[in-house]
């Protein structure tokens, strides 16, 4: 009898998570029309949000939802999620795995990133592997297309929720350099 009694316990809490990814899952059914069923977006223009920090992730639905960071799109999708379902959402893209993008980078823009991302310090926030950490993102294997704009937008002040951090590294950057600096983040 001692032994049924744990045991029940452990079907009860492995039904509980079952049902928890199912309903993240769930969840998640409407981001896919952008985002891709696993995370993993088929379009330039939206990133993938599989293999994403969870911190970061949970962080710009909240900044989403709070209206320090606007997307015509997004802001009214993320208006109708409770505080849990993004904790759930942001748990359930960074637990899938992130497809390389498909991107042919020009070795000789590659070179010119990398020395950007050098002088930048790229790497003491992203990590040296771009897979970000915490509340940084992870930049590598990301779609060229969406870092160029992401970039660009962080530049001529469009996108400013980043604490301050992301306006002053690229304030000073041209199309040019934002361009090789994709070409780099793109070739990992």
């Amino acid at each position: 009898m001692k032994l049924k009694l744990p045991i029940l316990a452990l079907v009860l809490t492995l039904q509980s998570f079952a049902m928890l990814d199912a309903a993240t899952a769930a969840k998640s059914d409407f981001c896919a029309h952008c985002h891709g069923t696993d995370g993993n977006s088929s379009s330039s223009a939206f990133p993938s949000l599989a293999g994403q920090t969870r911190d970061y992730l949970y962080r710009q639905m909240k900044d989403f939802k709070e209206g320090r960071r606007k997307d015509s799109m997004m802001s009214p999708s993320i208006a109708v999620l409770s505080d849990q379902d993004m904790q759930e959402l942001a748990e359930f893209y960074a637990a899938q795995n992130l497809v390389r993008s498909k991107f042919d980078a020009d070795p000789a823009k590659v070179e010119q990133g990398k020395k950007i991302a050098q002088d930048a310090q790229c790497a003491t926030c992203h990590q040296a592997s771009f897979k970000g950490l915490n509340e940084f993102p992870r930049l590598s294997r990301q779609k060229y297309p969406y870092v160029v704009k992401q970039l660009k937008d962080y530049r001529d002040g469009l996108r400013t929720n980043d604490n301050g951090l992301m306006v002053p590294a690229v304030k000073n950057l041209n199309d040019e350099q934002i361009e090789a600096l994709a070409h780099y983040l793109g070739s990992f």
